[in-house]
C-alpha cells in the first residue's frame, strides 16, 4: 500500500532527526578514539571503509540489482563520495589542527546558508518568510550553543579555510542528495548512493594519508567512555555502523522526502544531540547559556521545516521500486 503523502513531511522529519542523533555520536566516539592514540586521518578512514562496508554487504546480499544504479550517474555518486563524504570528513578533521572543535562545527554548520542560496539561485525557489526568520533564528541559536561556554579559542586563519572547505563539502552533501536528481532520470537509490559515495570518499582520505597529508596511526589501547574502558574495535564498530553507515543511510533518505533546505537545517540537532553525547560519554557539560541557545535552536528549526513544507510537492516522487529505502507501506 501505498504511503498517504500527508504522513510525508513527519516521516522526513523523524528521518532527518534520526540521521542528525546518529551523527552526533561520531564526535564523542572519534575523540575517545583519538584520545586512546588514533590520528584524526586514521580515525575518519576507518569510520568511511567498515561503514561502507557495513552498507555493501546488504547491498549485495539483499538487493544485487541496485549496484547498476551506481552506473546510472556515475558523475553523480563520485560527486557526492569527494564533496559529500571525504571533503567534509577530511576538511573538518583538519580544521580541527588548529580550531576548538565548536568553532569549526559551526563553521561548517554554516554551509546550510550555501544551500538556501543554491535553491534560491538555481532551482529559483525563492525562500518563504517563516524559512528566511527561521534561518536566522536557528542560526543565532547555534552561535549561543557554540559560544555560550567557556574555553573558547581563537579562530585560526588556516583552521577557517579547512572549516569552509568542510561548509561547501556539507551544503554539496544536502544538494547532491535531493530528488531532483530523480525527476531528471539521474536517480540513485539512497543505499547505492550512501554506499558509493562512502567508498569513493574512502579511497580519497586513504590517498590522502598515504601522499602524507593527513598522518595515519592507529592504537589498540581500551577507549575510555563514560569513565569505562571499551576494546578499540567495538567503539570503531559504533562510528562506522551508528555515525556513518545509518547516518548517511537516513540523512540521504530525508533529503529525498524533505528537500534539501530542511533537512539541512534539521541536521542541526547534531549540535544538540553531540553535546548531549559529549557530555555523557565525555563528560563535557553544557554552560546555561548554551541550554537556551540549544532551545533557540530548535524553534528555529520547527520554523525552517513549516516554511519549507510549502516547497513540497503534495505528490512527491516515490523511491524506486524495490528501494531497500523505500518508506513502509
Amino acid at each position: 500500500m501505498r504511503q498517504d503523502t500527508g504522513a510525508r513531511p513527519a516521516y522526513g522529519v523523524l528521518v532527518a532527526v534520526t540521521s542528525a542523533v546518529c551523527f552526533g555520536t561520531s564526535g564523542p566516539l572519534a575523540k575517545g578514539l583519538i584520545d586512546s592514540g588514533w590520528s584524526s586521518a586514521a580515525v575518519t578512514a576507518v569510520r568511511l571503509g567498515l561503514g561502507a562496508l557495513l552498507l555493501v554487504i546488504p547491498l549485495v546480499l539483499m538487493r544485487r540489482h541496485l549496484i547498476q544504479n551506481l552506473r546510472r550517474a556515475p558523475l553523480l555518486v563520485l560527486a557526492y563520495g569527494i564533496l559529500g563524504v571525504a571533503v567534509v570528513q577530511l576538511s573538518f578533521f583538519n580544521a580541527l589542527r588548529y580550531l576548538d572543535v565548536l568553532i569549526a562545527l559551526l563553521c561548517e554548520y554554516s554551509g546550510i546558508i550555501l544551500v538556501v542560496g543554491y535553491d534560491w539561485l538555481v532551482r529559483k525557489r525563492r525562500p518563504s518568510l517563516i524559512t528566511g526568520l527561521g534561518c536566522v533564528v536557528a542560526l543565532g541559536g547555534l552561535v549561543l550553543v557554540i559560544l555560550g561556554g567557556e574555553g573558547i579559542g581563537d579562530v585560526d586563519p588556516v583552521g577557517l579555510l579547512w572549516a569552509m572547505g568542510a561548509a561547501v563539502g556539507l551544503a554539496a552533501y544536502f544538494i547532491l542528495a535531493t530528488d531532483d536528481f530523480a525527476r531528471s532520470g539521474e536517480s540513485v537509490d539512497p543505499l547505492a548512493l550512501a554506499a558509493g559515495g562512502l567508498l569513493v570518499g574512502t579511497v580519497v582520505i586513504a590517498v590522502a594519508g598515504a601522499i602524507g597529508v593527513l598522518p595515519m596511526s592507529a592504537a589498540t589501547d581500551p577507549v575510555v567512555l563514560a569513565d569505562t574502558e571499551i576494546p578499540w574495535w567495538l567503539v570503531a564498530l559504533l562510528v562506522a555502523g551508528i555515525s556513518t553507515s545509518l547516518a548517511y543511510v537516513t540523512g540521504v533518505q530525508a533529503v529525498r522526502l524533505l528537500g534539501a533546505t530542511p533537512a539541512s537545517f534539521i541536521a542541526l540537532v547534531e549540535v544538540v544531540s553531540s553535546a548531549l553525547f559529549s557530555w555523557w560519554l565525555l563528560g563535557q557539560t553544557m554552560a546555561f547559556a548554551q541550554l537556551i541557545g540549544a532551545t533557540v535552536l530548535l524553534a528555529g528549526l520547527v520554523a525552517v521545516n513549516a516554511g519549507g513544507r510549502r516547497g513540497i510537492s503534495t505528490g512527491p516522487k516515490d523511491l524506486e521500486p524495490g528501494s531497500a529505502l523505500q518508506t513502509p507501506g
